[in-house]
C-alpha cells in the first residue's frame, strides 16, 4: 500500500456518510488480464484502423459539444470525427438534433462554420436549404430534375440524422440508431460521476492539438501516472501518481491522482517550495482555486487540511461537498469511457480529453483538450476563446494556446506528452520491436485494447456490455 494511502486511512474519521461514489481506498483488485505483450502494428495498420471504424467509432456513444451550446431555436455546432462531419442544431421546438453534415444533392458539406446560429441551412454551391429539423426546404430550380417530376421527395431529401442522448451538460452521439441508451452505455462510470453536477459546469476554453501519432497512443498517455516520475517531473512535486489505484468498470475504467501532496518517490516530503506553495497553496487563475493559507505543515499533508477545512464548510458553499467522499474534495478523480472521452476533477473544477482518429492516416491524430470550471451562480461567464488547432512542433509552449484559462505549469505538462506522440508512432514501427510490455500500474492500457478487440470481434456490442464489476475481484 503506498504511504499516502496508509496516512489517509489513518487521519479518516468514522463516518456514516452515504457516498454516490465508492472511494478507491481501500484499494479494490482488478482481474488478471494476462501478461501478453500488445503489438504495435494496432497503432498503424491502415486495415486496423478501418476495422475500428466500422466495429467501434460508428457503434459506440461519442461526446460531441455542450448542451449549453445551443442557446436559442437555431444555434448549431458542427463536429468532426473521422471521415465524417455532424451538424448539432437546436430546432424552433427546442429539440438538439444531430445530422450528417452533408448535402443530400452532390455530398457537399453542408453547414461550412464551426458554430453560430441559422433558421436554414444553405448548400453554398447550389443553395439548396434544410431546415433546423433536417427537413428540406428548398430545392433550386426543381423543374430541372426529371425525378421530381411527381414531387419532390422530402423525406428522402431530408438530412441523414444520428442518435443523440445528453448527459452530464454534454451532447452525445451515436451513429448506431439500434445502440442502446446513453445511461446504459455509461453505467456504473456515469452513476459515480453524477456528483460532480456536471450540468452546472461552465466551458472556459477548448483547443485541439494535432500530433504525429496514432489517437490510441493519445488515449494510452493520459490514462497510466506511470510515466510522471520521469515524463513531468514537476508533478510529483504536487502530486502522487505512482502506484496508485485503478478500477476497472465494464468497458470504462477509472484512477485517482493525489493532489496536494508529494509522491513517495520525492526525497524531500516537507518543505513548502515555491512549486509547491503556487500549485498547492496559493490562489491561481482558472478552475483549479486554492484556499488552505497559514498552512505551516508537511507539504505532503497538505491534502488532508484541504479535505478538513472543505468538510467544515460543506453547508456553506454552492459546491456540492455533502455529495462526495473525502477523496473526492481535493484528488483528481480520473474516469475514461471507451473509447474516446476521458473527465478528470475536482469538485471546483477539471478537464475533459477526446481522442479523435484521422479520417484516413493512422499516424495522426486529434486531441481535444475541454477545461470546465463549477464556477459560482453569480460569476460573470466570459465568452470562451476560439477553437483553435495547434500543430504540435518542438519546444511548443502550450501555454500559448491557452492564454489565462490553464495554469503553465500544466500547459507545460501537455507539451511533455505531445512530445512523445511522433517518437511513439516511429518507434513501433522498427522491425526490432516485437512489442509493448505493459505493468500492474498500465492495467487500463491492456483493459481498453482488450476492449477495442473485442468490439472488433463482435464478443462485445452496446447490447451485450459486461456489467460494472465485470473485471473487478469481489471478496
Amino acid at each position: 500500500m503506498a504511504q499516502i494511502e496508509r496516512e489517509f486511512l489513518e487521519r479518516q474519521e468514522p463516518t456514516e456518510r452515504v457516498f454516490q461514489a465508492p472511494p478507491f481506498i481501500p484499494r479494490a483488485k482488478n482481474a488478471d488480464l494476462g501478461l501478453e505483450k500488445l503489438e504495435g502494428e494496432r497503432y498503424y495498420s491502415p486495415a486496423f484502423m478501418q476495422a475500428e471504424w466500422d466495429r467501434i467509432w460508428t457503434k459506440t456513444w461519442q461526446l460531441a459539444a455542450r448542451v449549453d451550446e445551443f442557446t436559442e431555436p437555431g444555434a448549431f455546432y458542427v463536429h468532426e470525427l473521422g471521415k465524417e462531419s455532424f451538424l448539432f442544431v437546436m430546432g424552433d421546438d427546442g429539440q438538439i438534433r444531430g445530422f450528417y453534415n452533408v448535402c443530400q444533392h452532390r455530398g457537399n458539406r453542408l453547414c461550412q462554420s464551426e458554430l453560430g446560429i441559422m433558421d436554414t441551412f444553405t448548400c453554398p454551391f447550389h443553395g439548396w436549404k434544410w431546415n433546423t429539423d433536417g427537413t428540406i426546404n428548398h430545392v433550386a430550380d426543381p423543374q430541372f430534375f426529371r425525378q421530381f417530376d411527381d414531387g419532390i421527395p422530402t423525406e428522402e431529401l431530408g438530412l441523414k440524422p444520428v442518435k443523440v442522448d445528453f448527459w452530464g451538460g454534454w451532447v452525445w452521439f451515436n451513429m448506431d440508431h439500434d445502440a442502446c441508451p446513453l445511461k446504459d452505455y455509461l453505467g456504473e462510470a456515469g452513476l459515480h460521476l453524477e456528483t460532480y453536477e456536471f450540468e452546472k459546469w461552465h466551458l472556459v476554453n477548448f483547443q485541439t492539438f494535432e500530433w504525429n501519432g496514432n489517437w490510441k497512443h493519445a488515449w494510452d498517455a493520459f490514462n497510466e501516472s506511470y510515466h510522471f516520475a520521469e515524463l513531468h517531473p514537476d508533478m510529483i512535486e504536487f502530486g502522487e501518481g505512482h502506484d496508485i489505484p485503478i478500477e476497472l468498470l465494464g468497458i470504462h475504467s477509472r484512477m485517482i491522482n493525489f493532489n496536494r501532496t508529494v509522491s513517495e518517490v520525492v526525497e524531500d516530503q516537507e518543505t513548502i517550495t515555491p512549486l509547491r506553495k503556487h500549485m498547492m497553496l496559493s490562489d491561481r487563475a482558472g478552475w483549479r482555486r486554492n484556499e488552505t493559507t497559514g498552512y505551516t505543515g508537511a507539504a505532503k499533508d497538505v491534502h488532508l487540511e484541504e479535505i478538513r477545512r472543505r468538510r467544515s464548510i460543506e453547508d456553506e458553499t454552492y459546491l456540492p461537498f455533502k455529495n462526495m467522499n473525502d477523496e473526492q474534495l481535493v484528488h483528481q478523480y480520473h474516469y475514461s469511457f471507451f473509447p474516446s472521452a476521458t473527465f478528470t476533477q475536482t469538485p471546483e473544477g477539471g478537464a475533459v480529453f477526446r481522442y479523435r482518429p484521422h479520417a484516413t492516416d493512422p499516424n495522426i491524430c486529434y486531441y481535444d483538450f475541454f477545461i470546465m470550471a463549477h464556477l459560482p451562480p453569480d460569476a460573470p461567464r466570459k465568452e470562451r476563446p476560439r477553437n483553435r488547432i495547434h500543430r504540435h512542433a518542438e519546444n511548443s509552449d502550450y501555454s500559448t494556446a491557452f492564454g489565462e484559462t490553464f495554469d503553465p505549469i500544466l500547459a507545460n505538462v501537455l507539451s511533455q506528452d505531445g512530445s512523445n506522440m511522433k517518437t511513439m508512432q516511429d518507434g513501433i514501427k522498427s522491425d526490432s520491436f516485437t512489442g509493448m510490455y505493459l505493468c500492474d500500474q498500465e492495467i487500463r492500457l491492456r483493459h481498453f485494447h482488450k476492449m477495442i478487440d473485442d468490439f472488433i470481434s463482435g464478443a462485445i456490442t452496446t447490447h451485450n456490455l459486461p456489467s460494472g464489476d465485470a473485471f473487478l475481484v469481489r471478496d
